[in-house]
């Protein structure tokens, strides 16, 4: 049974409007349009007949009205910009399918659409120089063939390869074979000098005035030979066999020694003793650098133990010997070389994680876990790693790898720029950058094989 609401005014000339209570029925009710309310008498009948005992009408506007209204003030969504352009691009496609004859529009069109979606042209030809001369740079910078095979003199592996840095025409080779040669590079192509050791030589270095090589091994000596005489000036007896040297960057008469199991001693050439050494370390020094002020000492060390490696990368004090961090790298490898950039300050190391890992060159020497170097492979061998000198200024980084290729990367991106597969028929151990030619790299390897690599072949 049906609700109703009835409201009556005097005028005959109404609009309809529909009421509808708590319970959901309607009723018509026709106000006046013209007149002013009234305040309803008490005389006058309101009927009211519902199943509820208390009914609480209210009153909602007529939904076909509503709509009406709101059409009549609809509001345009947004358009997107890509929106309008393709809209603009279907209406000229249409134009022209149809012969329309209005081509200085479209041509106009064409022409705002291609403003919105190019870049001015200052911009475009500055960018495109920059990558002209990063593509020069890169090209000019990076070896792309062999341009000299030394001599196979070497019996056995190379394990380190060293310019001589005031005269480029010089480099020198450590080698299983127990012996040390210096090699003529871009004049006879020969070797020139042999420094012989009763055992296998693992690391070699030049001294500050580039007329004496420093060189150690299994024979647990280190030994000062004069290059142009071939003999020897000093020896420094270890209790084991001697792994790293190094030369201190400031004072010349001093150079640090890493053992196999003894850890580092600081040596004085002038009295020929042990200035300092540490008391304990842990496993085999690998490779030792020398922090630019000359003030501490980096090493790296094969000690891993259940699987972490917190001493495997540790800084020294070099006046006492003492160690400052050992917990700089913790991953469950093994570092094979340290080198510290040149221009930035920065160091990295070569895992046996088969990637390069970056770290800061200040304290508290923290892992850069955002990027690395990766591609080539380490899986044990003493691999080395080397970056550009000037005018490159450090911007690429040449690593050796296991299966006898040389990877190029940049610093910048992490990037492989490069790669020359099979350089050598084992693995490639060393790739040591020429001090003063562009694009010129060294690398030596296990097949006891010294070549050199460039952008252009080399007439002499």
């Amino acid at each position: 049974m049906e609700s109703i609401f009835q409201y009556q005014s005097e005028s005959s000339d109404t609009e309809t409007y529909e009421i509808e209570d708590v319970q959901g029925t309607t009723a018509k009710v026709e106000p006046t349009s013209t007149q002013p309310k009234r305040k309803a008498s008490t005389d006058e009948t309101v009927c009211i007949t519902s199943k509820c005992s208390t009914p609480t009408p209210y009153f909602t506007v007529d939904k076909n009205r509503r709509a009406k209204d709101q059409t009549s003030k609809e509001i345009k969504g947004y358009v997107s910009k890509r929106a309008r352009l393709q809209l603009n691009n279907k209406n000229l496609e249409i134009q022209n399918e149809n012969g329309s004859t209005a081509s200085e529009v479209s041509n106009e069109s064409q022409l705002s659409i291609t403003k919105l979606l190019s870049l001015p042209s200052r911009i475009r030809s500055a960018l495109d120089n920059k990558h002209e001369s990063i593509n020069i740079e890169r090209s000019s910078s990076i070896p792309r063939r062999q341009i000299i095979s030394l001599p196979k003199e070497h019996t056995k592996g190379v394990n380190s390869l060293l310019w001589c840095g005031s005269f480029g025409q010089v480099l020198a080779s450590a080698s299983m074979d127990c012996t040390v040669r210096i090699w003529d590079i871009f004049r006879s192509k020969k070797c020139v000098q042999v420094i012989k050791h009763d055992g296998a030589v693992k690391d070699i270095r030049w001294s500050i005035n580039f007329n004496n090589l420093l060189s150690g091994g299994y024979d647990k000596i280190a030994k000062l030979s004069d290059v142009e005489t071939g003999t020897t000036i000093q020896t420094f007896p270890h209790p084991q066999i001697v792994t790293a040297l190094r030369y201190h960057p400031t004072q010349p008469n001093i150079f640090v020694s890493g053992m196999i199991q003894d850890g580092i001693r600081s040596w004085d050439l002038r009295t020929n003793k042990v200035i300092k050494e540490t008391r304990k370390f842990m496993g085999s020094v690998n490779d030792i650098e020398f922090f630019p002020n000359g003030n501490n000492i980096l090493t790296c060390s094969d000690y891993v133990v259940r699987n972490a490696s917190d001493k495997n990368i540790m800084v020294w004090e070099i006046d006492s010997m003492t160690a400052i961090s050992n917990q700089i790298y913790q991953e469950a490898f093994s570092c094979t070389a340290l080198r510290f950039h040149p221009f930035r300050k920065h160091f990295v190391a070569q895992s046996n994680g088969n990637y390069i890992a970056i770290f800061g060159s200040e304290k508290p020497w923290k892992l850069d876990k955002r990027k690395r170097f990766e591609g080539h492979l380490v899986n044990g061998h003493p691999i080395r790693c080397n970056f550009s000198p000037e005018p490159d200024q450090g911007r690429f980084l040449a690593s050796g790898d296991a299966n006898g290729s040389i990877f190029f990367y940049e610093w910048s991106t992490s990037k492989i720029v490069k790669t020359i597969e099979d350089a050598h028929l084992g693995a490639c151990v060393d790739v040591c950058w020429h001090p003063l030619l562009n694009g010129i790299v060294a690398s030596c390897g296990w097949d006891g094989k010294v070549a050199l690599w460039g952008v252009n072949t080399l007439s002499f």
